[in-house]
């Protein structure tokens, strides 16, 4: 296999395309179904649209009919390297040199930067200027919070599945793009807003030699909704802890658990609260920026496995109690950094401007996010009732292998299912190897390497790091503990852990953060101060170190190692 089929053009334009901090968004190939329904028709337009609503390009500069801003190869998703270093010549104070810094670190083989004659452009730089002015004043984002209203609604109104015809279905799916463009719009000038903030506190603490402390500070700013299913299930732990009856049911496992629970008078509270977290929070998964993957409405399972997890930990590990220490930490260290600054107004106006930035945008990354991920989901549950008939039927093996299928052979499949059932198989064939496979870290300007020349998956391994050894990553949420180190690649497959210990994981999504209350600390291979681990850490109290490079590879399974997530250092002791 050399091409996949969602393999997108490269643009001539913006050629260069990068698998660096892609993997909070897809670490696994994405579906056929859910690439050329959703993303083609719906995240892709949202996203270049949103582009040029920040400022960042005029839409005529791209040279692409859907505009390419993000790309597929092998399955898997590709940011825009070469319009992220466009974005950063054009932005005032910023560079191409600091894009590459905040997306690759000290990651060898980046290719330079090579400046195109039109990326010097003084009316979109005039526009950026002035939209980092509003990020960092305003007070609100209406069409963001319309588009998570909407969101909701769309939630609230879904049609009954099981009563709807297999035409209707499909329409009901196709319905759901549109509306993810309108999402995707302004969660992407959030995306792209979202880190001026921190990156105001960071520059004034590290000015006053204090660089430690913005982690600190950016802690508990509270209206984090990823963060909110992690407090959930907490609460939900505790039920289960101080109950007798409800801790033999899970004793029995949780394969069957609501079924058994129905039937026990002491399971009402708790079977509520459950339904609660479900209405809000179901659309949650791994790898759920696609629709092939289950999520905590198709297999609760899952969250009832976090929630065993969380019940036996102590009481002392409350993010409730965790919130409210680091909050009163923030609030101390704001009035010291003040007095420091208060002979400084213009240093002392960005520090206030960084932390009210910040507050605000932050949450609302996180609530279009969530905007999108409903939508996409409705996507999910109409074409997994469309896969359960399809096995029902004998056409094909698994719900998930309707997701093999493009959009633009739904209506064949409708119409004749045997004249594609030997397509799916062959499809799901091809699909498993991808997952096998290393997608190049960097493509484009002129091809894409075959993927029958792709490296195993996870086959090259960096040498591990010695006792003494110093990792250098950058700052998450803050704090210092020593544990030992559980590599975990995949949230589902995560071993038993003990409190004490420190997850080393190659980068999380929202599915991971109740996992996260299961243990002291968390290293991740990439990320930023306001990429997803870092964000629901500090919501939650758990030190978190960003950007240790290559960490599931050099720290050895069951080491003992310190993480400092105020400076983003792992030292390994043995």
């Amino acid at each position: 296999m050399n091409r996949w089929i969602t393999d997108t053009p490269l643009s001539k334009r913006f050629s260069l395309y990068t698998r660096a901090n892609a993997d909070e968004v897809g670490p696994d190939p994405f579906s056929p179904l859910g690439w050329s329904l959703v993303w083609q028709q719906g995240c892709i337009p949202g996203v270049a649209q949103g582009f040029v609503d920040f400022g960042v390009c005029d839409y005529s500069e791209y040279d692409l009919d859907p505009p390419q801003m993000f790309a597929n190869f092998g399955g898997y998703f590709y940011n825009p390297l070469s319009l992220s270093r466009v974005m950063g010549e054009r932005m005032p104070g910023a560079s191409a040199a600091m894009m590459d810094a905040a997306y690759f670190g000290d990651h060898p083989g980046v290719p330079p930067y090579v400046p195109h004659p039109e990326d010097d452009n003084e009316v979109q730089a005039a526009k950026l200027a002035d939209t980092m002015g509003w990020v960092m004043t305003t007070d609100s984002y209406p069409k963001q919070h319309a588009a998570a209203a909407m969101a909701r609604d769309v939630v609230a109104k879904r049609p009954n599945f099981a009563a709807m015809t297999n035409d209707e279905l499909v329409q009901y799916a196709r319905s759901i793009p549109p509306l993810v463009r309108e999402a995707w719009e302004p969660y992407t000038v959030v995306c792209l807003g979202c880190a001026l903030g921190p990156g105001a506190v960071q520059a004034i603490c590290a000015a006053v030699g204090r660089p430690e402390d913005a982690a600190k500070v950016l802690s508990a700013v509270g209206s984090v909704e990823s963060a909110e299913a992690s407090f959930a299930m907490w609460d939900l732990s505790r039920l289960v802890k101080n109950s007798p009856a409800l801790s033999a049911a899970f004793d029995a496992g949780v394969d069957g658990l609501l079924d058994r629970l129905a039937g026990m008078p002491e399971a009402s509270e708790f079977l509520a609260k459950w339904a609660t977290l479900i209405a809000e929070h179901g659309h949650r998964g791994t790898n759920e920026w696609d629709t092939r993957q289950d999520s905590w409405t198709t297999r609760p399972t899952i969250p009832l496995g976090m929630i065993n997890r969380l019940r036996n930990q102590s009481d002392d590990r409350s993010p409730h109690l965790a919130r409210e220490k680091n909050s009163a930490e923030r609030e101390r260290l704001l009035a010291e950094l003040s007095e420091l600054l208060k002979d400084d107004a213009e240093s002392l106006g960005t520090l206030q401007a960084g932390m009210h930035s910040a507050a605000n945008w932050v949450g609302w990354r996180e609530q279009g996010k969530n905007a999108c991920i409903r939508l996409i989901h409705e996507v999910k549950l109409a074409m997994y009732e469309l896969g359960q008939r399809s096995v029902d039927a004998g056409h094909i093996a698994t719900k998930q292998q309707i997701f093999n299928l493009l959009d633009n052979e739904l209506d064949q499949f409708l119409a004749d299912p045997g004249s594609l059932v030997g397509l799916i198989a062959e499809r799901e064939v091809d699909f498993q190897l991808l997952h096998t496979l290393e997608p190049p870290y960097i493509v484009g300007q002129s091809e894409v390497p075959p993927v029958s020349a792709w490296a195993p998956r996870h086959g090259e391994k960096l040498p591990q790091a010695q006792v003494g050894d110093v990792l250098q990553g950058g700052p998450g949420s803050p704090g210092v503990v020593t544990g030992r180190a559980r590599i975990v690649l995949d949230p589902m497959q995560a071993p038993d852990m003990d409190p004490g210990d420190i997850l080393v994981a190659p980068t999380t999504d929202p599915s991971w953060a109740p996992l996260f209350l299961s243990v002291a600390g968390i290293v991740v291979n990439v990320g930023a101060i306001s990429s997803h681990a870092a964000i629901v850490s500090r919501e939650l109290g758990i030190p978190c170190a960003v950007s240790v490079l290559r960490a599931t590879d050099r720290i050895a399974e069951g080491s003992l190692i310190t993480m400092d997530g105020s400076t983003g250092t792992v030292t390994i002791l043995g």
